[in-house]
C-alpha cells in the first residue's frame, strides 16, 4: 500500500514517474493544485492518489530553477527530507 501524501511534503520520485520525462529519483515538493482520487499506475491500492504537480528541488545547472513534475501517483513516491 502506498503512503498518503499532503501538500508541501517533500518526496523522492521514482524514475519515469507520471509525465516527468527523464526523472531519475528526483526530490520534489507536492504543490497545492490538487490531486485526482485514483492511480494512473493501477497499482491496486484503492486509496492511491495522483498529484497534479510537484516541483523539483532547485537545479544548480539551470540557475536554481525548479522543474515541474506532473501527474505523479503516490505509489511512485518515497520519503525524502526537504533540501537545506
Amino acid at each position: 500500500m502506498s503512503q498518503r501524501r499532503s501538500v508541501g511534503e517533500w518526496v523522492r520520485v521514482a524514475p519515469n514517474s507520471g509525465f516527468v520525462g527523464d526523472a531519475d529519483r528526483l526530490r520534489a515538493e507536492i504543490q497545492a493544485d490538487g490531486y485526482a482520487p485514483w492511480c494512473l499506475q493501477e497499482c491496486g491500492d484503492d486509496e492511491c492518489r495522483e498529484w497534479a504537480t510537484l516541483l523539483s528541488e532547485p537545479d544548480p545547472q539551470a540557475g536554481g530553477e525548479r522543474h515541474a513534475l506532473c501527474h505523479v501517483s503516490e505509489c511512485q513516491m518515497s520519503d525524502a527530507e526537504a533540501p537545506r
